[in-house]
């Protein structure tokens, strides 16, 4: 059982000091950065460096969520990260990196980074952008002969990685399955106390909110006729990356650009169907990136993803039945002996209005706010998970009793941006229930536990 006081939560809040000096051109700014970290702060991190090097971990913010980090270079750290998390062995993590020095560190000596990954690392790097690169020291197949790299954005991620002169190893840091931090609390709550955690690094809230985009560009060609294959949807949007191959292709329509293995056009994803469909689903490879075969984001109770008419307005077929919002409530409440039900919406919404005005005997709503748009969306959809399962409450002696939701509802939002991450952990999330497992067995995929709601 975990004690939460054991685990030291060392304060990072004034990073917004922290500056940089890049390099000089024509290198790119972040080849061999200088970093000038307050004392305070300094102090804090090298802290953390020596519970790295002594082959422990540290969560720390990054701008997406919170990661749980070891150093890529001892095994025995990185067999640490899945321990605490619980986490499958074959779910890869992706690898933290503070300079293009230390990249080329990383990579088969022979390797050359080709015109397309130049062009996303000088748009993308810092940011929320994860490259597949192959591996120096690749394992017996069927294992993946990549490695995924990022550089975060974040000040204290990239200073923590300086400071220890280590690539850090870091998946989210919370319990496999569970929604992704984005706060130091989130962490500790969670994971506090774990055997093998020497610290947190508290950098106040993420900014983005959602994991970053995962790319693999290794079948891109010069010239057209390669892919780009979007792994996982995440804090940079698919758009943004198709911008950058149009421009090192010199024209659109010479590289296919993926989601997923299916084909993207114009912002959307193509389904496959036929003889297509059936051997894409019959090409079980090993996941090369976390999020390919694992289901995460999923709180304790019951999750339920309402899609409102007015953002989507064709259901899958024609046999879908369409709710109007009372119905939602009743039909949950009446199959699920629902009390208290939380509702993660978006601020003046025509679903998020209905829903507050319908009224169900018995029937308490704990509504809270997304912000307007898919982008404060992703900033707050895992706060917003993780804070309605253990809402407080106060009592009739005026104290608070921490009771929770019995099933949370959540209104989706447009896919296009930062919204396709959005809707792709939702995905992930329907049902919840604290579920895990392979999302290849998973029930809820498909209709199970959506709602098309007419507004």
């Amino acid at each position: 059982m975990s004690t939460p006081h054991l685990t030291p939560i060392l304060s990072c809040l004034d990073h917004g000091s922290i500056t940089v000096t890049p390099s000089s051109p024509p290198l790119h700014p972040y080849q061999s950065p200088n970093f000038s970290i307050p004392a305070p702060i300094l102090r804090h991190l090298r802290m953390a460096s020596d519970h790295l090097h002594a082959g422990r971990t540290v969560a720390f913010p990054t701008e997406t969520v919170y990661g749980l980090g070891a150093s890529t270079l001892s095994s025995s750290a990185v067999s640490l990260i899945y321990k605490i998390k619980n986490r499958p062995s074959d779910n890869p993590l992706i690898v933290h990196i503070s300079s293009l020095d230390m990249l080329q560190r990383l990579l088969p000596p022979s390797y050359t980074l080709s015109p397309l990954y130049n062009a996303l690392i000088s748009a993308f790097w810092p940011g929320p952008l994860t490259l597949l690169f192959p591996s120096p020291n690749p394992p017996p197949l069927p294992a993946p002969q990549t490695i995924a790299i990022r550089m975060p954005a974040h000040p204290l991620a990239l200073t923590l990685i300086s400071v220890s002169d280590l690539p850090l190893s870091a998946p989210s840091a919370n319990s496999s399955g569970r929604p992704s931090p984005t706060t130091a609390e989130h962490v500790r709550n969670d994971l506090a106390g774990s055997e093998g955690l020497g610290c947190i690094l508290d950098g106040g809230s993420c900014d983005v909110g959602v994991e970053s985009t995962v790319v693999n560009g290794l079948d891109w060609r010069e010239g057209g006729g390669g892919s780009v294959d979007v792994l996982r949807p995440g804090g940079l949007g698919v758009e943004e990356i198709a911008r950058i191959v149009q421009e090192v292709d010199g024209k659109a329509g010479r590289t296919q650009v993926l989601v997923l293995g299916k084909p993207w056009n114009g912002g959307k994803i193509i389904e496959l169907s036929g003889e297509t469909k059936k051997k894409n689903e019959e090409v079980k490879l090993a996941p090369v990136t976390p999020g390919q075969k694992y289901r995460h984001y999923s709180p304790r109770v019951p999750v339920y993803l309402l899609l409102p008419s007015n953002t989507f307005p064709s259901p899958p077929s024609s046999s879908t039945k369409r709710f109007v919002p009372t119905e939602v409530i009743q039909h949950i409440v009446s199959h699920h002996k629902v009390k208290r039900l939380g509702l993660l919406h978006y601020d003046e919404s025509p679903l998020s209005h209905q829903l507050l005005a319908a009224k169900s005997e018995g029937l308490e709503i704990i509504p809270s706010s997304l912000g307007r748009d898919a982008t404060s969306g992703a900033q707050r959809l895992f706060s917003g998970l993780l804070s309605l399962e253990s809402q407080h409450r106060r009592t009739v002696d005026d104290n608070e009793d921490q009771i929770g939701v019995d099933a949370i509802l959540v209104e989706g939002c447009s896919e296009e941006g930062i919204g396709l991450a959005v809707m792709e952990r939702l995905g992930k999330a329907v049902g919840g229930g604290g579920k895990t497992g392979d999302v290849g067995n998973d029930d809820h995929q498909g209709e199970v536990g959506r709602y098309w709601v007419q507004v």
